[in-house]
């Protein structure tokens, strides 16, 4: 037989096991998703989604006014279910299932985000119970915590919310009365499942529940991703017939626009994706959805790198090692055959006693400010470049969740979905950029978070540096401490560095992308977390992180097209 023949080309290769994979992987495993629905964010929110739907409500010719203003109401997850019903038996079937290979350096579904979960003691989501990885069902995890009587927990929201506005706190009070009634406390939203804030373990347990359900663990393959390189087509094999029947096999959810194509030459065959193992897969499809866990991607600032003296590495520390730590440590064991009690796995912050400086405002600094404490650390000073903000969820203040008035900032318009609308609707790359932006208004920590870390700052025992960034650092061998000079004129002396300052996701710097990227250089509009999909002449890459799916879109996500 051929060797050609023998060799087993994938539809689909996605590269990483966690959440974001989980709902890509469980969508195309279903046998309920019909791959030629548009189930994509912009149709949702588009009026012709709702036009196209005949009325059945009424047989009169004339419209029913008020029954149009509840279909309206129809939320997201809804008008997928609708559209989804309506599909019979024979049309879910037509499509042969897709060959779908999952590679992730642990082998484990959702290892590193149960690895961060203990590592930082995060108790619950930050996302509510909407937010989840069931691609199908909206209230999946509902339903998953009620079944298993779990539901103590999925935690309530804080009493006091905060709303926040350029350097302001805003209670809610600044909303209309309707806005203000659902945010109240009385009205029940406090106690509502779809606003609950699900538990690490119960979240971790759906997950598990879902690769089970979804048969994901046959597709996942342990390996680390070393090279991707695009097999172009030889010229002898370029027929228009080949080309037609290999567009008529490529999944509908991973084509992008037939726009202007800057790759020239031959198009790409394949994806050609090398593990460490010296492993060769191949792939029509590869969608990287690696998310901010390589150590290369991490934020590092400038100041660190012109230190000149030599020190420990484990006394300057980025936050990504510790989404790192517990599958390291459960990995160890196994190769020794030891057994460990779980609670050995946590990562030491700190040691009892030491000064610890952490940078960053986002919620994973406080989080790391709260584990320093519980060590038993003497004093932790706190470094932001802004001022501190407190925000429930990561995108949108609870204002955008339930809608507020309308009204305009830096000419953006604000009201809710209208928003949302507007940005599915906006086709400037960079205007979406600026709308992600004023949404996202940097990093944040969450209410429940500052009122635990607030007693410590009264007491003095964490000092908060506001609209402050160290200016130059040195290491000093014989005393073994850390000497800091901050903008603010101020000088710190300590013994441990956390950098929370996040990752940074580069297509044109990401190695595993290098090879594609030389061969098929495309435009990028740069996006601090960011879809990107790199079409490659008949064939594409998608560059997945943080917004992917129908239910997960707590944070921003950005297209990028050739």
């Amino acid at each position: 037989m051929n060797k050609s023949k023998q060799m087993v080309i994938h539809d689909v290769l996605i590269i990483g096991s966690g959440p974001h994979a989980l709902t890509l992987a469980s969508l195309l495993c279903s046998n309920d998703w019909d791959p030629k629905s548009d189930v994509r964010h912009d149709s949702l929110f588009s009026t012709s989604t709702t036009k196209s739907q005949p009325s059945t409500e009424t047989s009169s010719n004339k419209p029913n006014t008020s029954k149009m203003k509840r279909k309206k109401r129809v939320t997201d997850g809804q008008a997928m279910e609708v559209q989804h019903a309506k599909l019979t038996t024979s049309e879910r079937t037509v499509c042969s299932p897709l060959s779908l290979r999952v590679v992730d350096t642990y082998g484990e579904w959702t290892a590193l985000w149960e690895s961060q979960f203990t590592a930082l003691n995060i108790p619950h989501l930050r996302s509510h119970s909407l937010v989840h990885t069931d691609p199908l069902n909206k209230k999946a995890l509902q339903e998953f915590a009620l079944r298993c009587e779990r539901s103590a927990e999925l935690h309530s929201l804080p009493e006091q919310v905060y709303i926040l506005d350029e350097n302001a706190f805003f209670n809610d009070m600044r909303l209309g009365k309707k806005e203000r009634k659902r945010l109240n406390i009385s009205s029940g939203l406090k106690k509502s499942l779809s606003f609950s804030l699900p538990g690490t373990k119960l979240s971790v347990d759906f997950f598990k529940e879902q690769v089970e359900r979804y048969k994901l663990d046959k597709v996942l393959l342990k390996g680390t991703v070393e090279h991707i390189t695009p097999v172009k087509e030889d010229e002898t094999e370029m027929k228009d017939e080949n080309l037609k029947q290999e567009e008529e096999n490529q999944s509908d959810v991973f084509k992008v626009s037939d726009a202007k194509r800057n790759g020239a030459g031959k198009p790409a065959k394949y994806f050609q994706v090398q593990l460490e193992d010296g492993t060769i897969l191949r792939a029509y499809q590869v969608v990287m959805a690696t998310g901010p866990t390589r150590a290369q991607m991490a934020n590092i600032p400038s100041w660190v790198k012109s230190i000149g003296e030599s020190y420990p590495e484990e006394r300057l520390l980025h936050t990504v090692h510790l989404m790192h730590h517990l599958p390291n440590s459960k990995q160890k064991p196994r190769e020794t055959n030891c057994v460990r009690d779980k609670d050995t796995f946590a990562p030491q912050v700190c040691e009892p006693g030491q000064r610890v400086m952490v940078i960053g405002g986002g919620l994973t600094s406080a989080h790391v400010i709260s584990v320093a404490l519980q060590q038993g650390a003497s004093h932790v000073t706190w470094v932001m470049r802004k001022h501190l903000q407190l925000k429930q969820f990561d995108v949108g203040d609870v204002e955008s969740l339930v809608g507020r008035y309308s009204h305009v900032e830096h000419g953006i318009k604000m009201d809710g979905q209208a928003y949302l609308r507007q940005f599915y609707n906006e086709r400037s790359l960079h205007k979406r950029l600026a709308m992600i932006h004023q949404a996202r208004k940097g990093g944040a920590v969450t209410p429940e978070a500052y009122i635990h870390l607030q007693p410590f700052i009264v007491n003095g025992q964490v000092d908060v540096k506001t609209y402050c960034q160290v200016s130059e650092a040195s290491w000093c061998y014989r005393n073994q401490v850390w000497s800091l000079s901050l903008t603010t004129g101020e000088h710190w002396t300590g013994d441990k560095i956390w950098i929370a300052t996040g990752c940074k996701l580069d297509v044109k710097q990401d190695p595993l992308l290098s090879e594609v990227m030389k061969e098929f250089p495309i435009q990028v509009c740069y996006v601090e977390k960011c879809v990107v999909f790199v079409h490659v002449q008949h064939r594409s890459v998608l560059y997945m992180h943080k917004g992917f799916g129908n239910y997960l879109d707590d944070e921003e996500f950005f297209y990028v097209f050739m």
